[in-house]
């Protein structure tokens, strides 16, 4: 293994170079301020829209010097811009602390009879009736604590996340060879914009054009309702509480392109499944659930439903589907993990320091290290929780979940971040508090997955994959120290939430009474379901391995995804599949379209993308006046 490690190293070229670097410093300071804004005016964000913009433009931009980006370059800037210029700083959620501590909605749950606000520890937020919340900005004294203590966790999750994503990368790209479906649409992007060949240039610019226009029509026309067309209307008559409907966003049809049938149609099967037969069934049958069918009412639109179901149904159930899945991933490629463990281990010894892959051994002490230095800060700052508790979630439950969002990219290019996993520990244990539930020590969920996605592109574009974690760590140091700065700057225009940014009077209540719910246990999670669920999952994937060994394109992994996948978008999936399938690819030939659809879907997407960036930019634009008064 060690001499097939050296052998690759000769093709792969360096791409973290100055001009790489100077890209991603201008991504953050032009995007952090718009996408931060947007979340706290929109709730939504500038999403890949500007990673599209900041690519093509630089793109260009270095074109005209004469020394256009090599596409090395362009991968490294294009695969962390998203964590330099997207990504939400920590620090916001230190000003949504300063908000529940001061809004009324807080005081109205306590636990064992003090009001919810009184409960924070000082390392979350100063105190209640601190002089910090009126003055709005976190440059105080006693923001300090805080600020370090964020920055502490931030980090060593950072660290842990880090290693995991090289080991794991390793695993699903080299040795487990994984498709990644989206990775040749990523590809395909970079190779065009720096290649400029013809036929793959007009296959782009024609697919861009179209994305445009739609774009246009989606974002621009108010001609089609976002994100989706809601059809309950017309079906809960006949199927009370299914979510029925069509997805409006083109990311699911482009997505479907790259995917063969049986893995759009396994992925659409979990999902009807879920969102549409048991949430109707469980609708006319009040005695499964019946705090469920007491909330709901004829009328209800798709996120209504959706929201209501997930968390009076679906939040344990997907919690033990997600954890039974990765049981067996873990137990069926657990010798592929120790042999790429040993090799690299090996490896390490051998190759020297240009290397085109990092180093196990750093990176096995960085996912340690990060780790149990996560799990002994909290235990020191939360000492009324059981010590076994964050070691078992931050060592068994991040490796668990990290290969089981590593393979699901890996396979179907998918995987739905589960956002409650450490709160659902913290149901189930005898802590009585509120620290634990809002700041939890380091779980892995979907960077390991990402990363991994992001080392299949460097390797179809020839660039040295610890390059990619190098400027990974520069993204993120960009990301906290700007974003700091940012955050507090909105926080000095004007009061959050405030008529300034309009979505957060909106979502941050919403945020705050979800807290409320949790940590006083209103939200139910029901252990035998965990169970069960995760059982049926575990079950389920030994099951999908021998369909395939007697020629049924059954997928587990598939399967699974499509459990938390709406039916909206589950749908439009199936149906990018059969179009490409049946109607574009006799258009291009079989063979023409396996090596052309990334760069359909990339043009479509860059299209979309680029309109929409056009978009928000104008509206900022648009609204660039004085805020005062609120």
């Amino acid at each position: 293994m060690t001499e097939k490690l050296e052998e690759a190293a000769v093709g792969f070229k360096g791409g973290l170079t100055w001009r790489a670097l100077f890209g991603l410093i201008m991504a953050a300071l032009l995007f952090i301020p718009v996408n931060i804004y947007l979340n706290l005016s929109t709730g939504g964000s500038v999403g890949t829209s500007a990673i599209y913009i900041i690519t093509i433009l630089l793109s260009q931009i270095t074109r005209f010097t004469g020394k256009p980006l090599s596409k090395q370059e362009m991968f490294i800037i294009y695969a962390t811009m998203g964590t330099a210029a997207i990504a939400i700083p920590p620090y916001y959620d230190l000003v949504f602390r300063a908000f529940f501590i001061n809004t009324p909605t807080s005081y109205a749950y306590n636990i064992n009879g003090v009001p919810l606000p009184y409960t924070l520890p000082d390392w979350i937020s100063p105190p209640v009736g601190s002089n910090a919340h009126m003055y709005r900005t976190l440059f105080q004294l006693e923001w300090t604590k805080p600020i370090l203590i964020t920055s502490l966790f931030f980090f060593l999750s950072f660290m842990a996340d880090l290693g995991l994503g090289i080991v794991l990368s390793y695993v699903t790209v080299e040795v487990e060879k994984l498709r990644f479906p989206f990775a040749s649409v990523d590809a395909s992007l970079i190779e065009t914009i720096t290649t400029r060949e013809s036929e793959r240039t007009k296959i782009f610019m024609t697919a861009f054009y179209a994305g445009l226009v739609y774009g246009a029509i989606l974002y621009g026309g108010a001609l089609l309702p976002l994100p989706w067309f809601d059809m309950t209307w017309l079906t809960e008559k006949y199927i009370p509480g299914a979510l029925v409907g069509i997805a409006t966003e083109p990311t699911p049809f482009v997505f479907g392109m790259m995917l063969p049938i049986s893995t759009s149609t396994t992925m659409l099967a979990g999902s009807i499944l879920v969102w549409i037969i048991l949430n109707s069934l469980f609708t006319v049958n009040p005695a499964f659930f019946p705090q469920w069918v007491s909330e709901y009412y004829s009328g209800m639109s798709i996120g209504s439903i959706y929201q209501r179901t997930f968390q009076r149904i679906w939040i344990s159930p997907q919690f033990g589907f997600a954890l039974g899945l990765a049981a067996a991933l873990v137990v069926l490629l657990r010798k592929s993990i120790v042999n790429a463990l040993r090799g690299g281990l090996k490896a390490d010894i051998r190759l020297n320091k240009e290397a085109y892959f990092p180093s196990f051994i750093h990176a096995i002490f960085m996912f340690l290290a990060g780790s149990l230095g996560s799990v002994a800060l909290f235990s020191i700052l939360v000492p009324e929780m059981p010590f076994y508790i964050p070691l078992l979630a931050s060592l068994g439950i991040s490796l668990l979940l990290g290969t089981f969002a590593a393979h699901a990219i890996g396979e179907v290019g998918f995987f739905s971040p589960l956002p409650w996993p450490w709160r659902a520990m913290v149901y189930l244990s005898p802590y009585q508090g509120f620290a634990a539930w809002v700041r939890p020590p380091y779980i892995g969920q979907g960077a390991p997955g990402t990363m991994s996605q992001a080392v299949k592109v460097a390797y179809l574009t020839e660039t040295r994959p610890k390059d990619y974690f190098k400027a990974l760590v520069v993204a993120t140091v960009l990301n906290i120290t700007f974003g700091l700065l940012i955050i507090d700057s909105l926080w000095r225009l004007a009061p959050i939430p405030s008529s300034a940014y309009r979505a957060s009077m909106i979502f941050w209540p919403i945020e705050a009474t979800n807290d409320a719910l949790f940590v006083t246990r209103q939200i139910r999670l029901d252990p035998i379901l965990i169970s069960v669920s995760g059982v049926f999952s575990f079950a389920l994937y030994f099951v999908g391995n021998f369909l395939q060994k007697i020629g049924i394109p059954f997928s587990a992994v598939s399967f699974i995804v499509g459990c938390y996948m709406l039916p909206t978008s589950a749908l439009m999936t199936v149906a990018g599949s059969f179009i490409g399938h049946y109607g574009i690819r006799r258009y291009f030939g079989r063979e023409r379209w396996a090596a052309v659809r990334g760069v359909m879907a990339a043009g479509i997407l860059a299209g979309v993308g680029v309109f929409l960036g056009v978009s928000i930019s104008m509206t900022l634009i648009s609204k660039a006046a004085w805020v005062w008064p609120w």
